[in-house]
């Protein structure tokens, strides 16, 4: 191991946050462990600060805070908890604080019911969502929270609402265009029916370890984009009958995919082995 001289960098000032550590480091901000401020009135030792990259107006901070307001009043237990929402230099929030990790990074290996369990938590999530009028935008391993029992969904799409009549393209990172419906690549608006379509990808990265579409380029979002576009989604030979089944009828064309993310939910429960 090579030591380095060069410090490290000096946590930021968030709020009235006492900020712990970076616990993540993505294309549309960071995340940091945290201790609460007492006046939020909450029991949690640790909440994770997620800080959004870039300058925030105050019309943008309104449209932020009205979608996490509308998110954390959905009654769901596999919703994250939503607990506060601040604009300083960046617009920032705080949120329920997983220390299992996510899909995408567990904390510790994750066995195969358990993975199948957080996925099915998530599509129940979803599904609460789509009945409260809303639709997430940005399903994926990453979002998928980790908990003893199953997961939770966590990261609303929130850089769609940062972005107001930007295009797709222009803002989505290439960890998050393996699992985006290529309808919204074409101008289509987040739906039930693209968030389906996302579960499935997500279910098939968990249970294959692969994507749709192999491996995209890293950090080179437009080529990963263009990938997406120039090949269909080819679900991994390594697949049980069972499981491409259900794969396959979340990435139906529009109009034949399950009606609900509760349907999903169902499905991938009757994949579990216990």
């Amino acid at each position: 191991m090579v030591l380095s001289d060069t410090p490290p960098a000096p946590l930021p000032v968030l709020a009235d946050f006492e900020v712990v550590r970076l616990i993540g480091d993505g294309n549309h901000g960071r995340f940091y462990l945290a201790r609460p401020p007492a006046r939020l009135g909450i029991d949690d030792e640790y909440v994770a600060v997620k800080v959004f990259a870039g300058q925030c107006s105050e019309d943008a901070y309104r449209r932020g805070t009205r979608e996490l307001r509308a998110f954390a009043a959905v009654a769901c237990p596999h919703l994250a908890r939503v607990y506060d929402a601040v604009l300083e230099e960046n617009f920032l929030y705080a949120m329920e604080w997983f220390p299992l990790g996510s899909l995408a990074a567990p904390a510790r290996p994750l066995g195969h019911d358990h993975a199948l369990r957080a996925v099915r938590d998530a599509a129940l999530a979803v599904d609460a969502l789509h009945e409260a009028g809303m639709a997430h935008g940005d399903i994926k391993p990453g979002n998928v929270m980790l908990t003893e029992t199953g997961g939770k969904l966590s990261d609303l799409g929130l850089a769609r609402v940062f972005t107001a009549g930007a295009a797709l393209t222009g803002m989505a990172p290439e960890t998050s265009v393996e699992y985006l419906d290529p309808a919204l690549l074409l101008g289509e608006s987040p739906s039930r029916a693209t968030d389906i379509w996302a579960l499935g990808a997500t279910l098939h990265r968990v249970l294959a370890g692969s994507g749709l579409y192999g491996e995209l380029p890293e950090r080179q979002p437009l080529l990963a984009i263009r990938a997406v576009q120039s090949q269909q989604p080819i679900v991994h030979a390594s697949l049980g009958p069972d499981e491409g089944d259900v794969v396959r009828a979340c990435l139906a064309p529009l109009g034949e995919r399950p009606g609900t993310a509760g349907e999903v939910a169902e499905r991938i429960t009757g994949l579990l082995a216990d």
